[in-house]
């Protein structure tokens, strides 16, 4: 040990011999005036019997030890009333007793009787002077409760009556409540006043204001103060740097905070649990789990377990950066080194699990949980309601609400709003409405997130009414609603077609000084669109304008959209310029407004040029872009055009819609005469589509259904069986029996996914001599679209079906002879 610290160790005093005039007071003695004194009601004795057990003469410390012994303080005020009754009998001096006072203040101070001990303060005899360790409990007691105020005036009493601060350990709670509060220049004062009394400042005194710098983020004050103080009445130890750890990592320089944890080990202070879980925890909200790993195993080394609150970082952290699964490693890593999870580690797993939508599984860790005899919470339940209520498992959210109850949890605003979430988002608004009831049965009010919930799921459901009851409702309640909620009823009511009422809510809304944001305006605009008023939807994007907030891509294509529609293309330009210029990109809906718009007004190179031109933007097209062109471009009879669009849209594995579908048989129907006396062009490849119909269509086959099977086999060529087998049923609904044809398109199908043995899920039995013959015929037509490989196990299928046929028929043959 340092020869400069050894002067400064405090040598010890010596033992406080006990007086024989004043016997202390004993565990049987105190119980026995407790005894007489709850009983002083019904025993008219009791008087005597205290003095019996106090006998004369009573000093004031004998019986400040006596007050000390009741741990009631109801019982302490009695037995001072009865010493000076019994005082004044005896003509002994019953003013001065300071001692008995103080320790009735320390009684009540223990017991926050704040009012009680106020009123003993005043009623204090003027020679009782309440001594100084009183008032420090009285001090640190208003400090615990946060009655700052008062702890500072008990305090400056102390100062007052016995010229010093109250003892470092009361002083320090007021100290501690200061800094918490961030009351910098009280506790710096206070601070002040400690040092410059002797003994006045300890250790803990210096912690609590370096833990204030450091939570100021004022670490480098901190350091400054610890070497200023350092043995000066301060000894640094390891807290030290604990508290400066978290202050580099609270100001978010984790990298200054593992430096200091190095110059520990130089120092000769060793890192304990705490060190790392600071440290882990910090590194855990970044999602650091490399740097964590790397403590853990500098723990494995020093030989430190950690402890749960390490564990539980780690799990949250592995919820959060990878899955939940992963995360249930560390539950087994803590069961294998002995240390028992909690509650909290239990509910972190439950809420990942839930989250991820594996709610078996989370239900399991909540049985795990209760089986150990931990005692689940709010936080427990609350994810898994939720989670059940959005899987539609209603009841057994119910039964988690009940079970919840029973183990003495009242469900809040939070356990409430996660169950009508769930069942808004399952779709069960009126569910959710009856939950909503129920919370207001309990007294609990239901905040605005809930009512958006509940609002936003009765506009989606068009339950308008209803919707504008509950911003009804709201108001009255004073939760007021925000933009959301408007903007959601806005959306609803032009969802539903009626303009009128949304407007109404827009200037409602302005009326109580909600002003709308880019969304609200933007709801606005999509309405006066949807009802091709242009000229109220530009006057809506000058108000926005005005208001501050800049038109989005979504407002422009929304105004690009409505000129489109109303075939008003040179304003859709318009626009589409001024998006540009005011360095807002078009979108993949900017160019299917446009796209479309130009297919309307029949001018399809345009709209082709648009698709080129989306693309060398980088932005890749969708279903709908090549459905707009496909529709437009069989309208103008360009068969071979749309073919290849087709083509291209299989090609890039984009799965046609109903729409499409629609337009390929309607378009192939339609332009039947064109196709028959069309020959390939040398700027049109040749398109299976196209080909096939053909081919069927010279064969006499019907063309709607000759339609839907080259539909089929272009599918099938591009590995889509499910959507051709899809397109199948489809076609079956409509009236049109699948032929020979179809089934052997579906075979192509199966062959190219490498799955003929699965022909004969789509096959019949048997087929006719006829329907055998067109569809070897054909065979050879389609496999000029597929590959060889292809094509030989078509071949192969169709050898072992002929096979199976001739020896049906054989023995019919037979038969007849």
């Amino acid at each position: 040990m340092s020869t400069r610290l050894l002067p400064r160790i405090t040598p010890l005093l010596p033992r406080r011999r006990p007086n024989p005039n004043h016997p202390p007071v004993t565990p049987a003695l105190a119980a026995a005036l407790a005894r007489v004194l709850v009983a002083r009601a019904t025993d008219p004795t009791w008087p005597r019997s205290l003095a019996a057990l106090l006998p004369p003469p009573l000093s004031d410390a004998r019986l400040a030890a006596a007050v000390s012994s009741l741990t009631d303080p109801d019982l302490a005020l009695p037995l001072i009333s009865w010493s000076q009754s019994h005082a004044h009998r005896l003509h002994h001096d019953a003013s001065t007793t300071p001692l008995a006072h103080s320790a009735l203040l320390r009684l009540l101070a223990r017991a926050r009787r704040f009012d009680a001990a106020e009123a003993a303060l005043q009623s204090m005899p003027p020679a009782a002077t309440p001594t100084r360790a009183s008032l420090g409990e009285l001090a640190a007691a208003y400090a615990d409760a946060g009655m700052e105020w008062k702890a500072t005036e008990m305090c400056a009493r102390a100062r007052e009556l016995h010229g010093a601060l109250p003892e470092a350990r009361h002083s320090n709670r007021l100290l501690r409540l200061l800094v918490e509060r961030r009351r910098w220049e009280d506790a710096r004062k206070l601070y002040e006043e400690m040092l410059a009394e002797e003994g006045g400042a300890d250790n803990y005194s210096t912690c609590v204001m370096v833990r204030g710098m450091c939570l100021e983020g004022r670490v480098e004050e901190g350091i400054r103060l610890i070497e200023a103080r350092w043995g000066a009445g301060c000894i640094p130890h390891v807290v030290f740097y604990n508290v400066l750890i978290d202050g580099y990592c609270g100001r978010g320089d984790i990298g200054r905070a593992l430096l200091l944890l190095g110059d520990m080990d130089i120092k000769g202070f060793l890192p304990t649990v705490v060190t790392y879980s600071v440290l882990i925890n910090w590194l855990g909200r970044k999602g650091d789990l490399e740097k964590i790993r790397s403590l853990l195993g500098e723990m494995r080394v020093r030989r430190l377990s950690p402890n749960v609150q390490i564990y539980n970082t780690v799990a949250d952290s592995l919820c959060k950066c990878q899955s939940a699964s992963q995360a249930m490693s560390v539950l087994k890593q803590m069961f294998a080194s002995g240390c028992d999870p909690d509650i909290v580690t239990f509910n972190t797993l439950i809420s990942a699990f839930c989250r991820e939508g594996n709610v078996r599984q989370a239900v399991k860790l909540l049985r795990e949980a209760i089986r150990r005899e931990l005692e689940p919470n709010q936080f427990s339940y609350t994810p898994l309601i939720h989670g059940v209520c959005i899987r539609g498992e209603v009841m057994v959210a119910s039964d988690l609400l009940v079970e919840m109850m029973g183990r003495g949890h009242t469900p809040d605003v939070v356990t409430f709003g996660a169950l009508i979430h769930g069942l808004v988002v399952a779709g069960q608004v009126s569910e959710a409405l009856i939950v909503q009831e129920k919370m207001a049965e309990r007294q609990v009010m239901p905040d605005a997130n809930i009512y958006n919930v509940l609002i936003s799921g009765l506009c989606k459901k068009r339950m308008l009414p209803a919707a504008k009851n509950l911003v009804v409702e709201m108001i009255e309640q004073n939760v007021h609603p925000d933009k959301f909620v408007y903007t959601t009823l806005i959306d609803g009511f032009i969802r539903s077609e009626n303009l009128g009422d949304a407007r109404k809510i827009f200037e409602f809304m302005e009326e109580k000084g909600v002003f709308p944001d880019v969304v609200g305006y933007n709801a606005m605009i999509k309405g006066y669109c949807k009802f091709g008023m242009m000229n109220e939807a530009i006057l809506c994007m000058s108000s926005m304008r005005r208001a501050g907030c800049i038109p989005d891509e979504f407002t422009y294509t929304t105004l690009i959209d409505g000129y489109t529609k109303q075939g008003n293309i040179s304003a859709a330009l318009r626009f589409t310029c001024d998006m540009i210029k005011r360095r807002c990109s078009p979108n993949v809906v900017t160019y299917s407004s446009l796209i479309c718009g130009y297919c309307k007004i029949g001018d399809t190179d345009n709209a082709e040029n648009l698709f080129a031109n989306m693309q060398s933007e980088g932005l890749f097209p969708n279903v709908v872009h090549y459905t707009i062109l496909i529709g437009g471009l069989f309208k103008k009879d360009k068969v071979f055009q749309a073919a290849e669009y087709f083509e291209h849209m299989l090609l890039n594995h984009c799965s046609p819609n109903d729409v499409t579908l629609h337009y390929l048989v309607n378009g192939l129907t339609n332009c039947m005469p064109s196709i028959m006396n069309s020959k390939y062009s040398k700027t049109h490849k040749k398109s299976a589509l196209v080909d096939v119909f053909k081919g069927l269509i010279s064969d006499g086959l019907d063309p709607s259904i000759s339609a839907y099977n080259a539909i089929i086999f272009s599918l099938c060529r591009h590995n889509m069986l499910e959507k051709a087998l899809d397109l199948k049923e489809k076609m079956a609904n409509k009236g049109y029996s699948p032929d020979p044809v179809t089934f052997l398109s579906l075979l192509y199908g199966f062959c190219s996914v490498r799955k003929p043995r699965d022909w004969r899920s789509v096959l019949p039995n048997k087929f006719q001599q006829v329907e055998l013959e067109i569809i070897c015929r054909h065979g050879t037509l389609f496999d000029q679209h597929v590959d060889e490989s292809v094509s030989c196990e078509v071949s192969k299928v169709l050898q072992l079906y002929v096979e199976e046929f001739q020896s049906i028929q054989q023995p019919e043959v037979f038969a007849s002879s």
